[in-house]
């Protein structure tokens, strides 16, 4: 309560509003004073900290607030006023305390907007690129965009809630015309429900060769919310809609690790020597894991002879290359390696033979090379020389 002596008299009242709003506007650039030594303190000790971006963030809105506050203190000092000149303003006590409401939120709205803003885009430099995660560098880009048009949507609605409107009506109209919205865009929202699962799981970086089951292949270049791209052998870019994604089965070749499995098989003739075919493809394989860098140094090769074939005795020979690519060139190098052993050695790789053995005679004809629909043409022919 005021005094009879200033509620009484115009020049003490209103000297009692103008020193109140005085004191306000000390104390707010004195607040704004004290921030500026801070960040510059803080700036020339190391100038990239989140610590300025949050000073330099509520430095203004500090001194609004404040003064705001100077100024509601002379409007309610005014309104008390029992003489002709402020009568106007007896009674309106509560809308000065609605109207410095609705500033004091729009304040503070505008504060949290603008410093998570610029928290989200200081992490996305400085951090992001720092963790192993590829969560933070994909999530918080969106959270970004997403992060303000949330923050100053709840404001409004606090604000609107202060003047003494009831926001029921609105949240449940809001409610009703996200339905709508929810339906007319349901494909992009299943793509980005699809690819909040595809990105938390962390199964997909850049880099890695994907496959999709009865689809295309090829490096993952992003892997965003509403779609995957990937860059195909014929070097395409590829755009896979996440709901795709998350519907096949894909087949990542760099996960658990960009190590692949390489795989040669072979056959020999049933003349050959077996015991020196498993040695000559082992010392092949062995001298070419000391040379090449494409092959994984702690894998030693495998030998072994997998069936009997129609031609040839069938065999394989097993290691491990460092990555995709790496399994084509150790894979050619080992072919040719083993290949020319074998001519120098003598030991034959048979072509597909067969043997007919023609009704009536002893006599067996090989045909080398000849296809069986050869064959069956040729043994036609020869039963209709034979009637």
């Amino acid at each position: 309560m005021l005094p009879d002596l200033i509620k009484e008299s115009n020049m003490w009242g209103v000297s009692l509003a103008a020193a109140l709003f005085v004191v306000a506007l000390v104390v707010a650039f004195g607040t704004r004073l004290v921030i500026n030594v801070l960040t510059k303190r803080i700036r020339s000790q190391n100038s990239g900290s989140l610590s300025i971006i949050l000073l330099e963030g509520v430095r203004n809105p500090v001194l609004a607030f404040i003064l705001s506050l100077g100024i509601l203190s002379g409007y309610l000092v005014l309104s008390n006023i029992n003489t002709e000149l402020f009568r106007p303003l007896d009674g309106n006590f509560d809308v000065g305390i609605i109207v410095w409401k609705v500033v004091a939120i729009i304040i503070f709205t505008v504060t949290v907007g603008s410093i998570g803003d610029k928290a989200i885009g200081w992490y996305l430099v400085n951090i992001a690129h720092k963790t192993d995660s590829q969560l933070d560098d994909t999530l918080l880009p969106t959270l970004r965009r997403i992060f303000p048009i949330t923050v100053y949507a709840t404001g409004f609605l606090v604000a609107i809630d202060a003047v003494g409107i009831s926001i029921s009506p609105i949240l449940a109209g809001l409610g009703i015309g996200g339905l709508a919205v929810a339906l007319a865009v349901q494909p992009t929202l299943s793509n980005f429900f699809a690819g909040t699962y595809v990105v938390t799981e962390g199964e997909l970086n850049e880099g890695d060769f994907i496959e999709l089951e009865g689809g295309p292949s090829g490096y993952v270049e992003d892997v965003g919310w509403r779609s995957t791209k990937i860059r195909s052998r014929f070097n395409n870019l590829v755009i896979i809609p996440n709901s795709k994604m998350a519907e096949s089965i894909v087949t990542n070749f760099f996960s658990p690790t960009p190590a692949m499995n390489v795989l040669v098989t072979c056959g020999v003739s049933y003349e050959s020597d077996l015991g020196m075919v498993e040695q000559i493809a082992l010392e092949e394989a062995n001298i070419l894991l000391k040379e090449s860098d494409d092959a994984i140094k702690d894998v030693t090769p495998f030998f072994g002879f997998s069936n009997f074939g129609d031609s040839n005795i069938d065999f394989f020979v097993f290691m491990q290359a460092v990555d995709r690519i790496g399994t084509f060139r150790l894979k050619s190098t080992l072919i040719k390696r083993i290949h020319t052993r074998f001519v120098s050695e003598g030991i034959e790789i048979n072509y597909p033979v067969r043997k007919l053995v023609v009704s009536g005679s002893e006599d067996e004809v090989e045909f080398p090379n000849v296809s069986e629909e050869d064959l069956g043409t040729s043994g036609n022919e020869a039963d209709s020389e034979q009637g």
